[in-house]
């Protein structure tokens, strides 16, 4: 039997054995162990339960992180935004008359203020789409209706009434003028307004509705919407080709 003097020295003994701990002792005698002889194992059954298994938990979380290890998880969120700026696209954002339209940025040359720029008619022709030529720092270019390629309606703003006839006639006041450019060459045509430059990712795009108009959705790729307004994606390849094809 074991006296009351002998159960102080093995509390005594199991104290001592938790203030100095041997590193990593549950793996050499706890119950990760293959012998299981440490003596504290009685009393708190599994290495979990024991005070030195837990001090060794907090010290572990509480130390400082290693350089490498920051840099790895840096260069992982890093790479992450990346990825995700990556997937998505960059537009130009820029509105004819109530329309707000979108096109690739890769495809837009320039915005310039029309005020300085002279367009000149072209005789001899009849062609709504393509409004005339314009110098453009030097060089001639075609200057041609987005309004009047996809069927865009002029807004109620923008028509007055002749003195005296009672017809309503475009007077809109165009704000820019946009420059795109392809292999073929530059195109120019006025805008309303433009909003600048955003990215877009390819699962905010919606399908086009029914009601809209034939031409305008036959060159649209999508929908989106840009804080409280609805855009349409155009597509720029199918926009120059068609452009080429009337000025011919």
């Amino acid at each position: 039997m074991i006296s009351p003097g002998e159960k102080t020295s093995e509390k005594t003994s199991v104290k001592t054995s938790v203030e100095k701990p041997m590193a990593e002792c549950w793996q050499k005698i706890g119950v990760w162990s293959k012998e299981k002889s440490c003596p504290v194992l009685q009393d708190v059954i599994h290495c979990r339960n024991c005070e030195v298994f837990i001090q060794s938990g907090r010290r572990l979380l509480d130390q400082d992180l290693p350089d490498a290890y920051r840099e790895e998880w840096a260069g992982i969120m890093a790479s992450e935004k990346e990825e995700e700026l990556f997937q998505t696209i960059s537009l130009v954002l820029f509105r004819v008359e109530t329309e707000w339209l979108a096109l690739r940025t890769q495809v837009l040359s320039e915005v310039i203020d029309p005020e300085p720029l002279k367009r000149h008619t072209l005789p001899h022709r009849k062609n709504r789409i393509l409004t005339g030529i314009i110098n453009v720092r030097g060089e001639i270019q075609l200057c041609v209706s987005l309004k009047e390629l996809l069927g865009i309606e002029i807004s109620e703003g923008s028509k007055t009434s002749k003195a005296g006839s009672g017809k309503s006639v475009d007077k809109t006041w165009y704000r820019r003028m946009m420059v795109i450019f392809s292999d073929d060459g530059k195109w120019v045509f006025p805008v309303s307004e433009i909003i600048g430059i955003c990215r877009i990712h390819p699962t905010s795009f919606q399908n086009v509705p029914v009601t809209v108009a034939k031409a305008q959705s036959t060159f649209t790729k999508g929908i989106f919407k840009w804080e409280d307004r609805y855009v349409a994606f155009l597509d720029d390849e199918l926009l120059i080709y068609s452009l080429a094809r009337s000025v011919q």
